[in-house]
């Protein structure tokens, strides 16, 4: 899933991880055609009294913990949802260490608004919780973070949305509304609101739209979704792309994921690279039966020469990201998917990327590919692949 909750950064500069790191795993790789993130999104949220007539009574500085699958890439008119959704609020120490002071130790809450965009789709904003979500009793101790999370119980999809006829859309966090009951244990309670909207962008993802007319409505589940907990102003995604590829001239489909670390939002002036960037090449079972009644049998190795990040708004405009990647030997059986892990160990280095002069924006997009294949222990077997015919975006981020 690969743009999810913008955030202002004051300065970013960030390495790739060293080859020792961990190499993209299989089973965390999402089917073609999908993408999946984990986001943290700084938040602030304005804390007033009702009972005072709504009086403001301070800001509250805070992130919100979100994850979620959506497709790679829409077509005109193509209905669809963000799908295995869940969100968590995180509330400091110090908040809970002043109610500690007056014996607050537990919390009603009730969840009117979380409103997911989608620029230029129909509607232009989802609110997940409608109806309002109640969640009772949530223990208070006092000095220890307090993490309030949604659903209680599985996860949630949002929308229907309908996408444009042409262009992309970007998806968005635009608010969040809670109202909440805080009591003590010797009787009495203190009613607060919270109104939280985005310190800097709001950008999740964004989506491009391409592609016949008429494509079935877009409600993916049962991907994986095993991202490790995220610091705020990042995410954390796996995107794995579509491609259309020449195997020696034979024109096959197969899927590129590429997965990391990235900031939300890009400085002015500054510059940013992945961390922990490694990829995964997909190829279908239906691909693999069409390599094996072509004559080739047994296993297949080689090395992957060519996977382009083609970037807008920033430099460099096109960076190969695997000029010279190991494809281990790997073996084609029969009405079996493959994936493997590119690189099968360490970690791929994507960036610096910089901001060009004037940019609001800064997005970076999947290009060609290349490798050479060997099959049936001698057979040399080039593979060319054109970007995919639909742009696959792995992130658009506001310059700020």
């Amino acid at each position: 899933m690969r743009k999810a909750f913008a955030a202002g950064l004051a300065a970013v500069a960030l390495a790739a991880l060293a080859p020792s790191a961990q190499a993209l795993k299989i089973e965390d790789v999402p089917g073609i055609g999908v993408d999946t993130g984990r986001f943290n999104l700084p938040i602030n949220c304005a804390i007033t009294m009702p009972d005072l007539g709504g009086i403001k009574v301070f800001d509250l500085a805070t992130n919100v913990d979100v994850q979620g699958v959506v497709t790679t890439h829409l077509g005109p008119g193509q209905e669809f949802w963000l799908t295995q959704g869940s969100g968590a609020i995180t509330f400091p120490a110090w908040l809970t260490g002043l109610g500690g002071f007056v014996g607050i130790n537990r919390a009603d809450a009730v969840i009117s608004k979380l409103e997911i965009g989608a620029s230029s789709a129909s509607p232009p904003v989802v609110n997940v919780t409608d109806p309002p979500q109640t969640i009772k009793d949530i223990e208070i101790k006092a000095g220890q973070e307090l993490t309030v999370g949604l659903p209680l119980q599985g996860t949630f999809d949002v929308g229907p949305y309908t996408a444009p006829q042409s262009g992309k859309v970007t998806m968005s966090f635009e608010q969040a509304v809670a109202h909440v009951t805080l009591k003590a244990a010797w009787g009495p309670q203190i009613k607060i609101d919270a109104h939280c909207t985005p310190t800097a962008g709001n950008a999740l993802l964004t989506v491009a739209v391409g592609g016949p007319q008429g494509q079935p409505p877009s409600k993916i589940h049962d991907q994986p979704l095993n991202f490790p907990p995220v610091a705020p102003g990042y995410v954390d995604g796996i995107i794995n792309a579509p491609y259309r590829c020449s195997f020696g001239g034979d024109s096959l489909d197969v899927g590129i994921a590429v997965g990391g670390t990235f900031p939300l939002s890009v400085p002015r002036g500054g510059q940013f690279s992945f961390t922990k960037a490694s990829g995964a090449l997909t190829i279908p079972k239906a691909t693999v039966n069409k390599l094996l009644d072509m004559g080739f049998t047994g296993s297949f190795s080689g090395r992957v020469t060519e996977l382009n990040l083609v970037v807008e708004g920033g430099m460099p405009e096109v960076q190969n990201v695997a000029a010279d990647i190991a494809i281990p030997p790997t073996p084609l059986v029969r009405d079996r998917d493959i994936v493997v892990s590119l690189p099968a160990t360490g970690t791929l280095t994507a960036g610096p990327f910089v901001p060009k002069a004037g940019a609001s924006t800064l997005a970076i997009r999947l290009g060609d590919a290349a490798a050479e294949l060997t099959l049936n222990g001698s057979t040399l077997l080039p593979v060319t692949c054109g970007e995919p015919a639909v742009p696959v975006y792995l992130l658009e981020n506001e310059v700020i």
